[in-house]
Order: C-alpha cells, then sequence, then structure tokens
C-alpha cells in the first residue's frame, strides 16, 4: 500500500467518527517504523485500527517518509475489541505491548499495597 492510499484510508475511517469511536494509544517504538515514536489507533464503530506517527516530534525540516511508509505497509488491521488490539501491539512488539495494552496483567493484584 502506497503512503497515500493509508492516507485516503485513515480519512474514510475517521470521517463522521465521534470521539468515543476512536481510541489512540500512547506512543511506543517498534520495528515497523524504525523506532520512530508511533501510537495505535483504532475506530471501534469500524472495526478498523491503524499506525500513526508522533507529529509533535516531527521539525519542518525532517524528512518521514520511511516512517510512514512503514506505517502504510502495516496497514489497516481488522480490530474489534481490546483482545485484537493488544494482538497488535504484541505483533508490534514488548514495548509497544508494554506502553499500550489494554488488558490488565492477570497475575497483578492489589495484595502488599
Amino acid at each position: 500500500m502506497t503512503i497515500q492510499e493509508y492516507e485516503d484510508e485513515i480519512i474514510e475511517l475517521i470521517k463522521d467518527a465521534s470521539i468515543i469511536d476512536i481510541h489512540t494509544s500512547p506512543d511506543f517504538q517498534c520495528d515497523q517504523t524504525d523506532g520512530f515514536p508511533t501510537s495505535l489507533c483504532v475506530n471501534w464503530d469500524k472495526g478498523k485500527a491503524w499506525l500513526t506517527l508522533n507529529y509533535h516530534l516531527v521539525d519542518d525540516d525532517m524528512d518521514i517518509t520511511q516512517y510512514l511508509q512503514g506505517c502504510a505497509e502495516f496497514g489497516i488491521r481488522n480490530c474489534v475489541d481490546a483482545e485484537d488490539f493488544d494482538n497488535l501491539l504484541d505483533i508490534l512488539g514488548e514495548d509497544a505491548y508494554q506502553s499500550a495494552c489494554l488488558h490488565e496483567d492477570d497475575n497483578i493484584t492489589m495484595e502488599g499495597i
């Protein structure tokens, strides 16, 4: 998928969406975007997820084409619930999963706190 095709699909996914339909994870680093801080977004209503760069870190003279291409290569993925979301994070690597997973670790307890 080209960057332009990717961006066009995202525009379709977010148009007419309400703020509660879109979840954007905290940013994380992953090989998919060569370590550039990235977030996983999902439109719950449409059941689709995609990557987005942390544009706050982009300077005017910075070429981000390779990072955007990494997002485009990841593509638009099916994502209908928190389990799907966490599975996508797992694919993206440990930093992604640790930074942004939606499920709590079942082994964590409140004992001793």
